[in-house]
């Protein structure tokens, strides 16, 4: 039985780590495009205004706590996640097990090159995976229709898409909806993690719920979109009274 908790509007899955592992195994069994997207306050708040958005998450085979704000959210209804499924770690999590099982990659974002350092560095960790194409977030209409056939052709069973949210969300359910077992997730800039552009917090800011603040201290000009997180809490707790 799937349980959820809604987070102002956006049905969030209650799940280990261990569980949203264990659900993308099945998802590759199964008929259809399998949407997992990694909630945060940013994405919940998008949502509220963003129809299109709204109802792909709503519709979404999987959607992981990601965000500190989302676990507390959750708490303020006295319905508790077991634990922040975030979206860099589930990534990880995910290429990890393709790799035991040859599970078939395609990796699309971030910069020109970003990915593909991306999967050398993976492949230190969990050892060779089986990369059916990689492309970067830059390509135009013409370019676009080739990555999608490429992504068809490739057989592809995982596809990682790097594009920022709502783009990749919204990139998924358009333009790969035809597909048929396959797992689609929107990972925002872990490639950049990945590649070692971009250095995560500290895990004991990690577990204290304030990457975000690492985050702003590294790159002050996510502020505006940090914004998101007051605005979050404000709405929480509007709701609760």
């Amino acid at each position: 039985m799937r349980k959820q908790v809604d987070v102002l509007g956006v049905p969030v899955d209650v799940v280990t780590m261990k569980e949203a592992i264990q659900r993308v195994q099945h998802m590759y069994e199964e008929p259809g495009l399998h949407l997992v997207a990694t909630a945060n306050a940013e994405m919940v708040m998008l949502a509220r205004r963003d129809k299109e958005l709204h109802t792909i998450l709503s519709n979404a085979a999987l959607v992981v706590a990601d965000g500190a704000g989302v676990l507390w959210a959750g708490e303020q209804k006295g319905q508790h996640f077991p634990e922040r499924v975030a979206g860099c770690d589930l990534s990880m999590a995910l290429l990890a097990e393709a790799a035991k099982r040859r599970t078939p990659v395609y990796c699309l974002g971030a910069a020109p090159g970003v990915a593909e350092q991306a999967i050398r560095n993976v492949e230190k960790k969990v050892g060779s995976l089986v990369v059916v194409g990689t492309h970067s977030g830059f390509f135009d209409d013409r370019e676009e229709a080739r990555i999608i056939d490429a992504i068809v052709q490739s057989g592809a069973k995982l596809v990682l898409v790097a594009l920022g949210v709502p783009k990749q969300e919204k990139w998924i359910s358009q333009k790969l909806a035809h597909l048929d077992g396959v797992v689609a997730i929107g990972i925002g800039g872990s490639f950049d993690v990945m590649a070692g552009v971009v250095k995560r917090a500290p895990l004991w800011m990690q577990r204290n719920r304030i990457e975000w603040l690492y985050r702003l201290a590294k790159q002050p000009q996510r502020i505006l979109r940090m914004l998101a997180l007051p605005r979050f809490m404000w709405a929480v707790l509007t709701a609760k009274k």
